[in-house]
């Protein structure tokens, strides 16, 4: 392994993300760093029921005016399965601060679906412009986003759907 490949993007964010859920009091484990498929497994206790979902993490990356997230399709497993897209923008003091996307992998499927997103080399190629994204940043009530920015919308810095999962009983 190269010096540069111990050091990307993707397992920065994997690493962050482990984080941020310790933070949020949701325990993670990461049995299949590197493998593409699965970065980390959450886990929920409560009482005698144990329950696992997937996540996956997936940077973002910018190539001139877009932003896009390669993810490989075979994530998409039979349990719960979470997606964490990663982008960094910049704020207001012109520092980078990093942004996720949270959502199931079952909305994911339905976004694709929607919006006859392609896939190539076994990947799901996600890409949307820069400037969508910045407006996702500042809250603005633009229209003019795309329909794919629009979709993703709701799952923008969306951390509340992992709490959600943890305090469910089922």
């Amino acid at each position: 392994m190269g010096l540069d490949e111990q050091f990307t993007l993707d397992g920065i964010d994997e690493l962050d993300t482990q984080i941020k859920l310790y933070q949020m009091g949701i325990e993670s484990f990461s049995p299949y760093a590197g493998s593409g498929k699965v970065d980390m497994i959450i886990r929920s206790e409560n009482n005698d029921l144990v329950r696992y979902a997937d996540i996956k993490v997936c940077t973002g990356l910018r190539k001139g005016a877009n932003v896009t997230w390669e993810l490989e399709v075979g994530f998409f497993m039979n349990n719960v399965s979470y997606l964490i897209l990663t982008i960094r923008l910049p704020e207001a003091d012109e520092t980078m601060e990093k942004h996720h996307f949270v959502l199931e992998a079952e909305e994911f499927l339905k976004i694709a679906k929607k919006q006859k997103m392609k896939v190539q080399d076994d990947k799901w190629i996600l890409t949307v412009p820069f400037s969508d994204l910045q407006v996702l940043n500042n809250q603005s009530k633009s229209k003019k986003i795309r329909p794919l920015s629009r979709s993703l919308k709701k799952y923008f810095d969306n951390w509340d759907c992992l709490l959600e999962w943890r305090s469910n009983d089922v």
